[in-house]
């Protein structure tokens, strides 16, 4: 599918008076030196060509705040709305410069066989955007709500991606697709930052999602389904227990308690991302048990185990600990712990809808293939066949078309996730099973 980037909005809940302009485009590509961020490129008709910066620019300062890396550059642009003035300062010929402008908007999404609807949905003080994407022109369609993996990726991104890819194939089948983004992530207003948000801001957000996917006109309101990947795919459940869905897909999850399955997962990916040796990774496991124990079981905090001296330089390598920073793989360091403290067989077996159990036979990152036969088996338990599973060859975590856990890996490396290397199949596991119920 094609995407045109140009205007095209409408908010059918009314609430566009209320709400605050859209975020600003920036369009530059960054990177890091010394003093600064050196502007490699500059994207047309976006703020950083309305201040006229040019390519080989180092950006020091933007309102106000310094820029010292990529990280400070994205706090600093990061609530900047269409309209606001701008204020740079940048090293160009060893001379420090300035300027100022109003900041462009963002382009709305637009496809050549999609109609795309751009909404607000009120959380808590705020609004979340959601972003609904349904076949030209068509009413009365079945819908899916979208529940992505723990990352804070904007919605906004997913068509340049996997999700994209997926998305694609369901509209061209006849569904209407629901994304809604997480706290304080894209256009979002007055939420807190997706980093510091714990999970069940996580499943309140999507939760608000399939309320809002409910009301919208164009869809069949007996026929709306809930699609989780990976962590998604453990926020899932919990979702459809408070709604019973017609039916519910997840592919790359996990079922056991997340301090258990991330035992299983350093077993693989010690030897394969890091090229320990297997007595290497199992004197790591004796040492990172423990500290999973106390940190998830007992609930110790990291500051507490890292007065422990055995366990220091894993708490600071392998929990992220930094001081000051509630930072832990990209979320909140509270998102893990109650991820762990979910009892997931609990959640599946309340939901009586049709569910579909996917897992890809070169996935590295949800590793096991226990995790979908309990899912599988525990909603059967309750449910006689309900639960559907299927493996799917040649399928990595990231719906690339790799062979095995190796080339997953490299794929991955590459980024060949983004350049076309989608494996079709999970698309047609998915469209199959949509179809048959």
């Amino acid at each position: 599918m094609r995407i045109l980037l140009i205007v095209a909005v409408c908010f059918s809940l009314g609430a566009a008076a209320q709400t605050p302009p859209r975020k600003a485009v920036m369009g530059i590509v960054p990177k890091p030196v010394s003093n600064g961020i050196l502007v490699d490129s500059v994207v047309a008709s976006t703020t950083s060509a309305a201040l006229g910066l040019q390519k080989g620019d180092i950006l020091t300062n933007v309102n106000g705040a310094a820029i010292s890396s990529t990280d400070t550059y994205s706090k600093a642009v990061a609530g900047i709305r269409t309209g606001d003035k701008v204020t740079v300062q940048y090293i160009r010929n060893n001379k420090t410069l300035s300027a100022n402008a109003n900041a462009v908007m963002r382009p709305y999404e637009k496809s050549d066989i999609a109609d795309v609807q751009y909404d607000w949905v009120k959380f808590r003080n705020g609004y979340l955007r959601a972003i609904t994407r349904k076949p030209k022109g068509k009413t009365g369609l079945p819908a899916i709500l979208l529940i992505p993996g723990y990352g804070c990726g904007s919605v906004e991104n997913y068509m340049s991606s996997y999700n994209g890819k997926i998305l694609t194939e369901w509209l061209k089948a006849g569904y209407a697709v629901v994304t809604i983004e997480k706290s304080g992530l894209g256009d979002s207003y007055n939420c807190v930052p997706c980093s510091e948000v714990d999970l069940a801001t996580d499943i309140e957000s999507f939760d608000a999602g399939y309320n809002y996917m409910e009301q919208l006109p164009f869809v069949d309101k007996s026929r709306l389904y809930i699609w989780g990947h990976s962590m998604g795919g453990i926020i899932a459940p919990e979702i459809a227990k408070r709604h019973q869905p017609k039916g519910v897909m997840v592919f790359g999850t996990t079922f056991r308690p997340w301090s258990e399955f991330l035992l299983e997962m350093h077993r693989i990916q010690k030897p394969l991302l890091e090229k320990q040796t297997y007595l290497q990774t199992e004197d790591f496991m004796r040492t990172i048990q423990k500290i999973y124990y106390e940190f998830f079981i007992l609930k110790k905090t990291r500051e507490e185990l890292l007065k422990n001296p055995q366990y220091k330089d894993l708490v600071v390598s392998e929990l992220g600990y930094k001081e000051g920073s509630n930072d832990m793989w990209g979320r909140h360091w509270a998102f893990w712990p109650q991820i762990d403290s979910l009892n997931l067989a609990q959640s599946w077996e309340k939901i009586s809808c049709p569910v579909l159990i996917l897992h890809g036979a070169a996935d590295y990152e949800s590793c096991s293939i226990v995790e979908p036969q309990l899912i599988t088996r525990t909603v059967n338990e309750g449910h006689p066949g309900n639960a559907t599973m299927e493996v799917i060859p040649e399928l990595d975590h990231f719906m690339m078309k790799s062979k095995n856990w190796e080339e997953a890996r490299d794929n991955f490396n590459t980024q060949q996730y983004a350049k076309g290397n989608f494996n079709y199949a999970i698309a047609e596991a998915t469209v199959n099973w949509l179809k048959s119920h």
